[in-house]
Order: structure tokens, then sequence, then C-alpha cells
């Protein structure tokens, strides 16, 4: 299991929140994916442990994201979806 330090983590939820922004212009009742995705995340900054849906939601979010998560971090999000079952 990789850890994930509180400011990759931020990383990772800035990213989302950009796409979330362009995507939701307007207000649902309903909270989308992403936002509950964003949520969890706010909630798991010092002890945050994906599981493989979630490694794989977030990586092909920052491959379609004009805001761009830091490449060492996208690589350790990548080699700990490759090794979870």
């Amino acid at each position: 299991m990789e850890t994930y330090n509180p400011d990759e983590v931020k990383q990772i939820i800035k990213m989302l929140n950009s796409i979330n922004s362009k995507i939701k212009k307007i207000k649902d009742a309903e909270p989308t994916k992403l936002e509950k995705q964003i949520r969890y995340l706010e909630q798991r900054l010092k002890f945050f442990n994906p599981s493989k849906e979630m490694l794989g939601y977030i990586i092909n979010q920052a491959k379609n994201s004009k805001l761009k998560l830091d490449p060492v971090l996208l690589e350790k999000l990548k080699d700990e979806f490759a090794k979870k079952e």
C-alpha cells in the first residue's frame, strides 16, 4: 500500500474540483460521483487508502483534465493501481 501525504491528496482534490466546476454549471439536488469523490478525499487528507476503482477513476480524470497532476504523483497512482487486485 502506497502512502500519500496531505499535499498529494490536495493536488488530486484541486484537479477534481477544476473538472467539477466545468461539469457542474447547474446545481442539482443529487451529488455527482465526482462530488462524492471530492468529499471523500477531503475527509482523508491524513489517511488516504484508495480502492482500485477509485484509483482508476482518478487516473482517468487526470488524463482528461486540463489541470495536470504532478507526474510523480500520477505515476505513484498508476503503480498502486497495477498492484491492487
